[in-house]
């Protein structure tokens, strides 16, 4: 919140003390001429507003804050101030490129300087979000960094020395398992390196790894009749596998065209990922039917039947399910073979 101190200058408060006494000595002699008055002293005002509280200003004192933070090994803090730059510098970047489309084929020299302007704001954003994913990194939240890495591997690319940070820190973290070198170039880890340590994977698991290990507990508070926290487990397990094949299909997406041997191992993922899903769905609904919960059931396998249709094995079993329940009354027999593929 910007103070008033700020806003207004202290040179400021003798003008305005001197403009009181001179209205209390004069009465305006119209209604016009107050409201004229007004819009005229409208901008002296707005002219004392704190610029470092706008735009690009604002992003790198943010920033700079951020960087105190961390030094000062305030860690939550620096998380507050660089959420709070991202946020910033997205607005500040999308306005930037608005105001540079409506110049667009008008002034050239505008529109030029506010997409450079954009431009900058897009990359101390980036910036923002690799520091913010590396102090996820180093308190062992490797769930939290690795949306915000997907992030930039998808704005930056993977030929940007951002970009290609942010993939060598899903590769360390163990979301990727691939390698990816851009040809040419030096290695840029360097400037991450104070910050981010390599982390114990079976200590921090992510992506397929962290629900694999979910549904591991699941299956074992099955085994004893704990349908409470078998559910649970599945649930963390579904979140994580739909969350995981998401950000797998933005990476896939990202390195086609670039590196063919990345993009296809991201599909790969991406597809394995949503097959666990739905392993995961059909077994919290098992979960559900074991506590007479049918009505939390159905959804369930309703969901996998869409995903994997009735030709697959996990279909059939969700539709023999739902023809278990009693909520359907025929029974599927497979006339032939049909090879399909689990949409993710």
């Amino acid at each position: 919140m910007v103070s008033l101190s700020r806003i207004i200058q202290p040179s400021t408060f003798s003008l305005l003390g001197a403009a009181a006494s001179l209205a209390l000595m004069s009465v305006p002699t119209s209604a016009a001429e107050t409201a004229k008055e007004t819009v005229l002293q409208q901008p002296t005002l707005l002219a004392q507003v704190d610029m470092d509280s706008l735009g690009l200003d604002a992003g790198e004192n943010l920033l700079a804050e951020a960087e105190a933070a961390i030094d000062g090994q305030n860690y939550d803090l620096a998380i507050r101030k660089l959420q709070a730059a991202r946020e910033n510098l997205n607005q500040t970047s999308t306005s930037y490129q608005e105001i540079a489309a409506a110049f667009t084929g008008i002034d050239a020299d505008i529109s030029g300087a506010l997409r450079t302007n954009a431009r900058d704001a897009a990359q101390m954003r980036d910036l923002a979000t690799l520091r913010q994913a590396l102090i996820y990194r180093a308190q062992g939240q490797a769930e939290l960094a690795v949306p915000l890495l997907v992030e930039i591997v998808q704005s930056q690319g993977p030929a940007r020395d951002l970009g290609l940070d942010a993939y060598r820190q899903l590769f360390e973290l163990g979301f990727v398992s691939r390698p990816y070198r851009r040809t040419g170039s030096e290695d840029p880890s360097a400037a991450v390196a104070d910050v981010a340590r390599p982390l114990n994977q079976d200590d921090s698991p992510t992506g397929i790894r962290a629900a694999e290990l979910l549904m591991a507990e699941a299956e074992g508070a099955y085994a004893a009749a704990d349908y409470a926290t078998a559910a649970d487990r599945l649930q963390s397990a579904r979140k994580t596998l739909n969350t995981s094949s998401s950000h797998y299909q933005t990476l896939f997406t990202t390195f086609t065209g670039i590196d063919s041997r990345v993009s296809n191992e991201m599909r790969q993922k991406a597809l394995e990922a949503a097959e666990l899903r739905d392993q995961a769905t059909l077994r919290l609904a098992l979960a559900y039917q074991a506590q007479q919960q049918p009505t939390l059931a159905i959804p369930l396998l309703v969901e996998v039947l869409g995903s994997q249709n009735p030709t697959r094995a996990l279909g059939k079993q969700a539709y023999d399910q739902l023809l278990e329940i009693g909520f359907v009354a025929q029974p599927y027999v497979e006339a032939e073979e049909t090879a399909t593929t689990t949409e993710p």
